[in-house]
C-alpha cells in the first residue's frame, strides 16, 4: 500500500525507477273656476265688486328680471368644472416631488482569478506546471516528460524526452503508465540546480481523491536538435 505521508516513496506507477433569468318647473296656469250667479243676484254688491276687478299690471318697467333656470344651471355648471379644474392643479403642484439626478455609476470590472488545478496546490518551485513542456529547456524537457506519461498516456510520446543514456525502455514506461488509474491528474515543480540538473517533485491525484507525492532528481543534456532526459532518480 502508498504510503501517502512520505513523498521519497515508489509508487506502483514509478516502480520502474527501481528497477504518476333637468329643465325649470313651468307655472301651472292657474284656471279659477266661473262664479254662478245666485237668482236675484245683482252685479253691482260692492261686497263682491272686487271678484269681478282683475289687478292692475304692473308697469313694463317694474316687471323683475327673471333668469330661465337653463342658464342658472350652465353657469352652475360651469363654475363647478373650473373650481375641478383648479383643485386638480394645485393638488398636482402640491404633490410634485424633487426627483434628484441619476447618477451614473461606475462599475469597477471584476478581478479576474485563475484557479490552481487540484494537483499543483501547495506545490513550490521555479516552475509549478501541469502543461506540456518542450523539448527546448530543462524544465521544459521534464515538463514534457510528465505530460506524456499522465496526460497523453503514451509510452512512446515519453519515449522522445528520454535519451538512451537513460536506461529507460518503452515497455517499462508502458507497464509504469498502465498501473496509473485513467483520469489521474499530476502536477510537477522543477527547480534547477545546475544548469544540466533539477530537483523535481511530482504530484499525482487519482480519481478517487488519494495524492501521491514523488521526489526526483533530473539529468538532462542539451542537444541538437532537442534536450533529453539522461537520468532520473528518487531522491530522499
Amino acid at each position: 500500500m502508498t504510503d501517502t505521508n512520505n513523498p521519497a516513496q515508489t509508487g506502483p506507477g514509478w516502480q520502474w525507477l527501481d528497477n504518476t433569468e333637468t329643465a325649470a318647473p313651468q307655472p301651472i296656469p292657474s284656471s279659477r273656476p266661473a262664479v254662478a250667479k245666485l237668482p236675484g243676484a245683482s252685479d253691482g254688491g260692492e261686497e263682491w265688486a272686487w271678484i269681478g276687478r282683475t289687478p292692475n299690471p304692473r308697469p313694463a318697467a317694474a316687471r323683475e328680471t327673471r333668469v330661465p333656470g337653463r342658464a342658472w344651471a350652465g353657469v352652475t355648471a360651469a363654475l363647478c368644472v373650473s373650481a375641478v379644474i383648479i383643485g386638480l392643479g394645485v393638488v398636482s403642484l402640491s404633490g410634485r416631488e424633487e426627483i434628484p439626478a441619476a447618477v451614473p455609476a461606475i462599475t469597477a470590472a471584476p478581478p479576474t482569478s485563475t484557479t490552481v488545478p487540484i494537483a499543483c496546490q501547495g506545490l513550490t518551485g521555479t516552475t509549478v506546471t501541469d502543461a506540456a513542456g518542450d523539448n527546448h529547456s530543462l524544465a521544459g524537457v521534464i515538463a514534457g516528460f510528465q505530460h506524456a506519461y499522465y496526460v497523453q498516456r503514451s509510452a512512446h510520446a515519453a519515449m522522445r524526452f528520454l535519451g538512451p543514456e537513460s536506461g529507460i525502455v518503452v515497455e517499462a514506461l508502458a507497464a509504469g503508465i498502465g498501473s496509473i488509474p485513467p483520469g489521474t491528474r499530476h502536477c510537477v515543480a522543477i527547480t534547477p540546480i545546475a544548469e544540466t540538473a533539477a530537483e523535481v517533485h511530482v504530484v499525482e491525484v487519482r480519481p478517487d481523491g488519494s495524492r501521491i507525492d514523488y521526489l526526483q532528481l533530473v539529468n538532462v543534456r542539451p542537444s541538437q536538435p532537442d534536450t533529453v532526459i539522461t537520468n532520473i532518480q528518487r531522491r530522499s
